[in-house]
């Protein structure tokens, strides 16, 4: 397999940080592109405000404060790694990242997961779940280290 675009969800929390090292030993391997992709999703509540239109205006501000932390990440990978970072807003996390990712015809999507399970996954749900129903590439999901 020949990788040359590679696509990072990329939420800020501390479980994306081994997948993050994982996708650029993966960059650095294959001279890939990486593709650090952040959606800022608003809460279910704020949708009942703007019925009919699909989705509430941005508030001011908050894609552009995550497309310049997203662009500080980018700062911190390794020299000779190329990356591009993306924003995107959205009310389905999974559906977004899988349409950046195929408009981007990405090779290989690369993400963390939080590990819930019991209750907490059930009523949270699983962004990496959905995701492996919808991507339009394979999907390596690397689990959040563990404190032994």
């Amino acid at each position: 397999m020949d990788y040359q675009d590679i696509v990072v969800p990329y939420d800020f929390s501390d479980p994306v940080r081994p997948a993050l090292a994982t996708a650029v030993d993966f960059a650095k391997r294959f001279g890939a592109r990486l593709h650090l992709v952040h959606v800022v999703q608003w809460p279910a509540y704020t949708y009942a405000a703007f019925p009919g239109t699909g989705a509430p205006p941005a508030p001011v501000g908050l894609a552009d404060g995550a497309g310049r932390l997203l662009e500080d990440v980018a700062g911190e990978i390794p020299d000779g790694v190329e990356v591009r970072t993306h924003v995107h807003e959205g009310s389905n996390v999974a559906l977004v990242l899988a349409e950046t990712a195929r408009k981007l015809e990405a090779d290989l999507i690369v993400m963390g997961t939080h590990g819930r399970t019991g209750f907490a996954h059930v009523f949270l749900g699983s962004v990496a779940e959905r995701l492996l129903r919808s991507a339009p590439c394979p999907v390596l999901v690397v689990p959040a280290a563990r404190e032994e």
